[in-house]
C-alpha cells in the first residue's frame, strides 16, 4: 500500500496519467525523466577527471561556443634523460605533476587530467589570454625545478615541453582526445638538439648590413672542463685572511692611527670638500664597505652568520651553490646556432628551488651581486681561452651586473678576461650590461662602458621593455635588448601583442643604428616572427635547451 502511494505521488509529480483503462504507463515514465533531465541545467565537471570525462567537458566546452584553448605539458624530454630510471621514478613523477598543476590551478573553475605518464593537458576556460601565459609558464617552470633542479644530464638541461592547441584541433570527431595531434604540438614546441634540427625549422633570413649583430666562425672540441668547487666555511687563512695591525702604542698617530669620528659643529665647505661631494654622488660605493680607508683598514670578509638582519639580509645561505649553463643562441647573420649566452643558475638550500639567470641575483646585497658576476666572469674566460686555442669560432655573450662595474670592483670583472688573448676577446666576446633601468644616473650610465671597451669586446645592454627611452643614453653600446624572463606579469600578453612591443623597442634600436636581440624566447611562431623582424640574436627554449659547455652536441657537427 504504501509503495502504491508513492508511486501515484511520483507520478502526480511528474505530470504522468493513466491510460483508458485505468492504469499507468510505465513505457512513459523513462523518456519523461529523460526530458527532464535534458531540460534542467547541467553543471560543469572541473578539477583532476578521467581521460574521458576530460574529453567529454572539453566537447561540451567546444559546443557551447569554442571553448578555452588546450595546454599540454609533457615530461618526454626528463623520461629519455633519466633512461631507466623512469620505471622506478615513475610514479614519483605523476604525483609531483599533479600536485605542481594543482598548485597552479582553481579546481573549482578549471579541468584537468593526465593522458599517461609524461602528458597532462590542461584547460582554463574562465581565464584570460594573460593570465593562462602566466600560469602555464608557472607550472612548467615549477616542474623543471622540481624535477631537474640545476642538474645536467650528458651535458645538457632536460626540459618542460609546453604547447596548446584549440578544441577543435584536440578532439576527434568521436569525442575523443586526439593523440596525434597533441604529439604533432608537442614536437613542434620541442627544442631542438641539433643545428640540422634548427636550419630545418628556423625560417630562411637574409642579413642586412648595418642591422646585423654577427658572429662568424666555425667549431671544434673544448678543453675539459676544470675543476671547480667551493670552499668550506672555515677561518679564512693566508692571504684571504683579515689583516691584523700590530699595534705597539695606546696613541698610534699618522697613517697607523684609529679614525675617530667626533661630533662637530657645521662648517663651510671648500672647494675642495664640495669636489669630493660630487665625485661621491657619481660613484657606486658598496654602504657595506664604503667606510675603509687607506692601507691600513681592517680587511672585511662577508660572513653569513653575521650578515645584517631585515631587508638588507644576506640572500645567500650555508648551502647556496651556483651552477653554470650555456644557452645556444639564434644568430640572424649567419642564420644558425653560432653563439652561446652565459647563464648563472643559484640554489640556496637542497632539493630547493632554482633561480635563472636575472632572478639570480634576487634579494642580494651588492658584495655579493659582485661575487655571482666573479663567478661568471671567471668561467667565462676559461671557456673563451679553451675556444680560441681550439680554433672555434662560436661567440660568447657574458652578462655582468652594472654595479659590479663600479670604479671599486671593476678590476675584478676585468681580470679573468685579460688573461685571454686579445684575438679571442675582439672577436668572441660580447660583454652584456643588465640590470640598467631609468632610475640608474646619467653619471653612471656613461661611466660603466669604460672598463669593458678596454677589454677590446663590444659591448651590449640589456633594458626593460618598456624603456626603450633608455637607448639614447647609451652610446657607447654596440648592441641593446630584452630578456623576457624578466617581464613582470602585466607585461605578460599573447605573442601579438608581446611582438608589437618588441617592434616598438627594435625600431627605437634602429634609429639609434644599434642592432637589438630577444633572449628568453618560448614559442617557435615568435622566434619566427623575430628574426623576420630583423632582430639579430635570439635565444630561449624554442631554440635548443641550455648546455653545460658552448658546444654543440657531438651529432651537431657531423
Amino acid at each position: 500500500m504504501a509503495f502504491g502511494r508513492l508511486w501515484f505521488n511520483l507520478k502526480r509529480r511528474l505530470g504522468l496519467g493513466a491510460n483508458k483503462t485505468g492504469k499507468s504507463a510505465p513505457d512513459a515514465v523513462p523518456n519523461s525523466i529523460a526530458a527532464i533531465r535534458a531540460s534542467m541545467p547541467r553543471s560543469r565537471r572541473t578539477g583532476f577527471l578521467t581521460e574521458q570525462a576530460f574529453a567529454d567537458e572539453m566537447m561540451s566546452l567546444k559546443n557551447g561556443g569554442g571553448g578555452p584553448r588546450l595546454h599540454v605539458f609533457s615530461l618526454s624530454d626528463f623520461r629519455r634523460a633519466v633512461g631507466p630510471k623512469w620505471d622506478r621514478l615513475q610514479g614519483l613523477v605523476e604525483i609531483a605533476f599533479d600536485t605542481i598543476i594543482r598548485r597552479h590551478v582553481d579546481i573549482n573553475k578549471d579541468v584537468f587530467t593526465r593522458l599517461d605518464a609524461e602528458i597532462a593537458c590542461l584547460a582554463l576556460p574562465d581565464a584570460d589570454r594573460s593570465d593562462a601565459r602566466s600560469r602555464v609558464a608557472g607550472i612548467a617552470h615549477d616542474l623543471g625545478a622540481h624535477l631537474f633542479g640545476d642538474s645536467l644530464v650528458d651535458g645538457r638541461r632536460p626540459q618542460v615541453l609546453a604547447a596548446n592547441l584549440s578544441l577543435d584541433e584536440a578532439l576527434t570527431a568521436e569525442g575523443l582526445m586526439d593523440r596525434h595531434a597533441i604529439e604533432k604540438a608537442l614536437a613542434q614546441s620541442a627544442a631542438a638538439l641539433a643545428v640540422e634540427a634548427v636550419k630545418e625549422k628556423a625560417p630562411p633570413a637574409k642579413a642586412r648590413a648595418g642591422s646585423v649583430f654577427a658572429i662568424s666562425g666555425h667549431r671544434s672540441v673544448p678543453l675539459d672542463e676544470p675543476d671547480w668547487f667551493i670552499p668550506e666555511q672555515r677561518p679564512l687563512r693566508g692571504a684571504d685572511a683579515a689583516r691584523q695591525v700590530l699595534r705597539q702604542a695606546n696613541h698610534l698617530v699618522g697613517a697607523d692611527a684609529e679614525r675617530r669620528v667626533m661630533d662637530a659643529p657645521p662648517r663651510h665647505h671648500g672647494a675642495e670638500e664640495q669636489s669630493a661631494s660630487a665625485t661621491s654622488a657619481a660613484s657606486w660605493f658598496d654602504d657595506a664597505v664604503k667606510h675603509l680607508r687607506g692601507a691600513d683598514a681592517e680587511r672585511q670578509v662577508l660572513r653569513i652568520e653575521n650578515a645584517p638582519q631585515g631587508a638588507s639580509a644576506s640572500g645567500f645561505s650555508a648551502e647556496s651553490t651556483l651552477t653554470m649553463v650555456w644557452t645556444p643562441t639564434w644568430v640572424t647573420g649567419r642564420n644558425e646556432v653560432a653563439a652561446f649566452h652565459a647563464r648563472i643558475l643559484r640554489s640556496d638550500k637542497v632539493r630547493g628551488p632554482v633561480l635563472e639567470g636575472t632572478h639570480a641575483y634576487e634579494g642580494l646585497l651588492p658584495i655579493e651581486v659582485l661575487t655571482l658576476d666573479r663567478f661568471c666572469a671567471s668561467q667565462s674566460a676559461h671557456e673563451l681561452k679553451a675556444m680560441h686555442y681550439t680554433k672555434q669560432r662560436m661567440g660568447l655573450t657574458v652578462p655582468v651586473h652594472w654595479m659590479s662595474l663600479s670604479p671599486k670592483s671593476r678590476d675584478f670583472i676585468r681580470m679573468p678576461f685579460e688573461q685571454c688573448p686579445a684575438d679571442a676577446r675582439r672577436r668572441l666576446l660580447k660583454m652584456e650590461i643588465f640590470g640598467v633601468t631609468p632610475a640608474v644616473p646619467q653619471a653612471i650610465l656613461s661611466r660603466m662602458f669604460a672598463p669593458l671597451e678596454g677589454l677590446g669586446c663590444d659591448v651590449l645592454v640589456r633594458l626593460p621593455l618598456t624603456a626603450p627611452g633608455l637607448i639614447d643614453a647609451l652610446p657607447a653600446a654596440r648592441a641593446v635588448g630584452v630578456d623576457l624572463a624578466e617581464l613582470s606579469e602585466q607585461e605578460r600578453v599573447g605573442d601579438a601583442d608581446l611582438f608589437r612591443q618588441l617592434e616598438v623597442f627594435r625600431n627605437t634600436a634602429r634609429q639609434a643604428r644599434k642592432a637589438c636581440y630577444v633572449w628568453g624566447v618560448r614559442r617557435r611562431p615568435l622566434i619566427v616572427q623575430l628574426v623576420k623582424a630583423g632582430f639579430s640574436l635570439v635565444n630561449g627554449p624554442g631554440i635548443m635547451c641550455d648546455l653545460a659547455h658552448p658546444v654543440l652536441p657531438a651529432k651537431a657537427t657531423q
